[in-house]
């Protein structure tokens, strides 16, 4: 686990989900039905400045973590984008085809993912490799986070549990 997909992100996202459990669900979150009804994050355009800050700030914890001025700071860099972009770009793809609608949110969190997933081996697998592995944690975060609102009942309000528990084990 080179950079902590395991030790940092899937440990956060296992206790994000005990304590979703803990808190219970957000006041009108699921109806009468136990549908989930969905509350609107009041800011996409910030969110996604989030997004894309910490895919900035990605390019410093993969490569950082060699710890060495070696040349391998450039192939993780690579390889965590390309991850990150094949995330979001399947994350878009999934959610349209299964909810048919592009959801931005969704897309958001599947480059968050691939982010996640490509932590643990960002120095030891091909570009081809980091797309899958992305590509893979885009559809993951999106099944997830559908799993968990719908059939698990537990509120995750901008899917951690998915992002950072499923993805950081995949």
């Amino acid at each position: 686990d080179f950079a902590g997909s395991t030790v940092v992100h899937s440990v956060g996202g296992w206790l994000a989900l005990a304590g979703a459990i803990t808190l219970g669900p957000r006041l009108g979150k699921y109806g009468p039905d136990k549908k989930p009804k969905a509350i609107m994050g009041h800011n996409i355009p910030l969110a996604a400045l989030g997004v894309f800050i910490l895919w900035f700030g990605w390019f410093g914890f993969n490569p950082g973590s060699t710890t060495t001025g070696s040349g391998l700071i450039g192939y993780i860099a690579v390889t965590t984008n390309l991850a990150a972009a094949a995330g979001a770009i399947l994350a878009l793809l999934t959610s349209w085809l299964l909810v048919k609608k592009p959801d931005a949110s969704m897309t958001l969190n599947g480059a968050l993912a691939g982010l996640v997933a490509i932590t643990a081996p960002c120095d030891g697998v091909s570009p081809i490799g980091a797309i899958t592995i992305g590509a893979i944690a885009g559809i993951l975060v999106v099944l997830s986070v559908l799993f968990i609102d719908y059939v698990l009942k537990v509120d995750d309000p901008v899917g951690a549990i998915s992002v950072h528990g499923v993805c950081g084990a995949w």
